[in-house]
């Protein structure tokens, strides 16, 4: 361990707790076999702070979403180990993981992925279900988390008759769902404007700053990355620079 890295860790009464909300270690991803084997990510050892704001910046292609699926357990490394919130998800079986996941991670995407012939509230309460949650208390808390991000007015909208920006604020609220200490997010404003962009960010300065969400996001927007507090670049599979390890 480096002696940055050590200094994040503090040790009370022979408990060890990390500062890390998820490290990686060594970790490489191949897709393929043989001589069509690609790398995607390669060798890659890194902390994520709890609470910190973190941007993953790079060209396309060259690892920066495969890196984001294998800190929340979207994907399997091929080689490393992936802990998070102390617990080595690369060793848990598929619906152990499925729960951890479900707990402690927050998923938002380029593509907002809402189900179409559902209202924005019966999205968010989908979500809400999956987490074991059901009835009047799912509804009215899905109208909670809807109002977090300020659409309580637009509960029984439609995707197809929201904009963008409050679509990709839908896939937030949903995100919210089950109170995760940590947001992943893969190009959350690559499909808005410059308005509804401004607009989101406010939001997640909001998240980051007053509720202490610990918040990632791959990204090719500088205006995002300025808003973060540390940058990582990705390049040919590889941390160029900005990893704390």
């Amino acid at each position: 361990m480096s002696s940055l890295a050590a200094q994040r860790d503090a040790t009370l009464t022979g408990v060890t707790f990390t500062a890390d909300a998820i490290r990686l270690d060594r970790v490489t991803k191949i897709y393929g076999e043989g001589e069509a084997a690609t790398i995607a990510v390669d060798e890659v050892s890194c902390g994520i702070l709890r609470g910190s704001w973190t941007a993953v910046m790079g060209a396309s292609g060259h690892g920066k979403s495969t890196l984001l699926q294998l800190m929340g357990g979207l994907d399997r490394p091929s080689a490393g180990t992936v802990v998070l919130d102390g617990i080595e998800i690369t060793a848990l079986r598929p619906v152990e993981l499925a729960k951890v996941r479900a707990r402690k991670l927050g998923f938002v995407f380029q593509f907002f992925n809402l189900l179409p012939h559902l209202t924005a509230v019966e999205n968010v309460g989908l979500a809400l279900w999956f987490g074991g949650r059901n009835g009047g208390a799912s509804a009215a808390s899905a109208v909670a988390l809807l109002d977090r991000v300020g659409l309580a007015d637009k509960a029984h909208h439609l995707p197809s008759m929201l904009s963008g920006g409050q679509q990709q604020r839908v896939a937030i609220a949903r995100a919210l769902a089950n109170d995760p200490a940590l947001l992943l997010m893969d190009e959350p404003t690559g499909n808005l404007d410059s308005t509804a962009e401004a607009e989101m960010l406010g939001l997640l300065n909001g998240l980051h700053r007053d509720e202490g969400r610990t918040i990632v996001v791959v990204t090719h927007s500088d205006e995002v990355a300025r808003h973060a507090e540390r940058v990582i670049y990705v390049r040919d599979g590889r941390i160029t620079s900005g990893a704390l390890c």
